[in-house]
C-alpha cells in the first residue's frame, strides 16, 4: 500500500542560544524584507526616482506594516484576550501560565496592509527627521516630488511578496492549518499531536508520529494509519504500569481531548493495539496504532497564490510601465490576491466565525471582501481622473 500523505513535524526554532530563540518564522520575515528591499531598489531605478529615497520608504513601510499587523491581530481576531492581557499585545511575551518570550506570532496580513497604506500616506506627504544620537524627531509636511500616493501604491502592491514568505513561516509553525481532507495526499500536522501527548503526562519524555504502512486506511473516514511512538521515563516504571497507563488513562485522553481529536482518531469501542519495547537507555517505548487526520496545506496554497500574483504583476509592470496608470497595479493586486484569499478561507480550519454553517463565514472572509472592494474603488477612482501620462505624451508631441 502506498501512503502519500506527509507527516509534518519541524522544529519551529532555527537556533537557540540560552534564552534567545531564533525562529524560522523570523527568518522568513527577514528574507521577505531583504527581497522586498531589492525589489524597491529595482523599481525606483527603472522609474527614474532617487534610489536614496528607498531607505526612508522601506523603513517607513516596515514599521507601519509591523505595527498594523500586530494591531490587526489584536483588534480583528482576539480583542477580548488582549484586553485582559494588554502587555502581550505590545511585547513579544506570554505571561500565563509562565513568563516566556514567544515573539510576535500573531500578525494580521490585513492589518499589515492597512499599516502599509498609512505608512505610504505619511511618506508621500511628510518628511520625518529622526535620529537616536543625538535624539531628534521632527515631522515636517512636505510632499515628495514625483512620488504621489498613487505612484507609491505600485511598489506597495509588490508587497504580496511578504505574503509568500509569511505563509511559508506559518506552514513551518504548523499554524493557520487547513480543514481535514479525506484523500491521502494531505498533511498531518504532527506537532499538535506531539505537544498534546507530552502534555498528558510528565512520564512521557519523547513522542514521534510515524507512518504505519502495514495498516489500512480507517474504513469509516479514510483517515491514515499512524504509529504514536511514546518514550517513557525509566524512573519508577515497569511494563505493567506502562500497560495500565496506555489502556486506561492514555486511551481515554486520546478519545476525549478536543484539541487532539482534531488531528488523531481512535476507533471507538476497540482496544488500543500497541507493542512495548525497551531502547538502549532502558526506557520503555510504546508503539501505539492510531489514525491521523490529514489536512489541506492551505498555507502553501495561499503562499503560492501570492507568488503567482507577484510574478504576473511584476512582468506586467516591466513590459507596460510607461502606459499603466499609477495605482492600477495596486488595485488589481488587491482584487486578485484577496479574491484568492477569500476562496482559500473555506479551506482553513475556521476561527472567528461570524456566520455558522457547512461553509462558515469568518472574519478573514469579511476582511478579504472589504479589501477586494477597496481595490475596485481604487480602479474606479483612477478611471475618473484625467490620464496624466496621456496628457504628458500629448504635450511632448506639441
Amino acid at each position: 500500500m502506498i501512503l502519500d500523505y506527509i507527516i509534518w513535524s519541524p522544529n519551529e526554532i532555527l537556533i537557540q542560544l540560552g534564552a534567545l530563540k531564533v525562529r524560522w518564522y523570523s527568518l522568513m520575515i527577514i528574507i521577505a524584507f531583504l527581497s522586498g528591499r531589492k525589489l524597491l531598489d529595482y523599481f525606483f531605478k527603472k522609474e527614474g526616482r532617487p534610489v536614496e529615497d528607498v531607505e526612508r520608504f522601506t523603513v517607513c513601510i516596515l514599521i507601519a506594516c509591523l505595527i498594523g499587523a500586530r494591531l490587526g491581530e489584536v483588534f480583528f481576531y482576539d480583542p477580548m484576550y488582549y484586553f485582559h492581557h494588554p502587555l502581550e499585545a505590545i511585547f513579544p511575551i506570554k505571561l500565563s501560565p509562565h513568563f516566556e518570550v514567544v515573539g510576535y506570532k500573531g500578525l494580521s496580513y490585513h492589518g499589515a496592509l492597512i499599516g502599509g497604506m498609512v505608512g505610504t500616506l505619511l511618506y508621500a506627504n511628510y518628511h520625518i527627521d529622526f535620529s537616536l544620537f543625538p535624539f531628534r524627531f521632527k515631522v515636517i509636511k512636505q510632499k515628495k516630488k514625483g512620488q504621489s500616493v498613487l505612484w507609491l501604491l505600485t511598489p506597495l502592491a509588490f508587497g504580496v511578496l511578504m505574503g509568500f514568505f509569511v505563509r511559508i513561516g506559518n506552514f513551518i509553525n504548523s499554524e493557520i492549518i487547513g480543514t481535514p481532507t479525506h484523500n491521502q495526499h494531505g498533511v498531518l500536522f504532527a506537532n499538535h499531536i506531539i505537544q498534546g501527548v507530552k502534555y498528558n503526562s510528565s512520564a512521557i519524555k519523547a513522542v514521534r508520529v510515524l507512518k504505519n504502512p502495514a495498516a489500512s486506511l480507517d474504513p469509516d473516514h479514510h483517515y491514515v494509519p499512524v504509529i504514536l511512538e511514546c518514550t517513557f521515563s525509566s524512573i519508577g516504571l515497569d511494563e505493567e504500569k506502562v500497560k495500565s497507563f496506555i489502556e486506561k488513562r492514555f486511551r481515554n485522553y486520546l478519545s476525549t481531548n478536543a484539541e487532539l481529536k482534531e488531528h488523531i482518531y481512535i476507533t471507538p469501542n476497540v482496544p488500543l493495539e500497541y507493542t512495548i519495547s525497551k531502547n538502549k537507555k532502558s526506557q520503555y517505548v510504546a508503539s501505539i496504532q492510531a489514525f491521523g487526520i490529514p489536512r489541506h496545506p492551505v498555507q502553501l496554497y495561499e503562499s503560492f497564490s501570492y507568488l503567482l500574483t507577484l510574478i504576473v504583476l511584476f512582468l506586467w509592470w516591466k513590459r507596460k510601465r510607461g502606459k499603466i496608470r499609477d495605482g492600477v497595479i495596486a488595485g488589481v493586486a488587491a482584487i486578485v490576491s484577496y479574491s484568492f484569499r477569500f476562496f482559500f478561507e473555506f479551506f482553513k480550519d475556521p476561527f472567528n466565525i461570524l456566520i455558522a454553517g457547512k461553509h462558515p463565514i469568518t472574519m478573514g472572509h469579511v476582511l478579504s471582501l472589504f479589501t477586494v472592494l477597496a481595490g475596485i474603488l481604487v480602479l474606479v477612482f483612477i478611471a475618473c481622473k484625467p490620464n496624466s501620462k496621456n496628457l504628458a505624451q500629448v504635450e511632448k508631441k506639441r
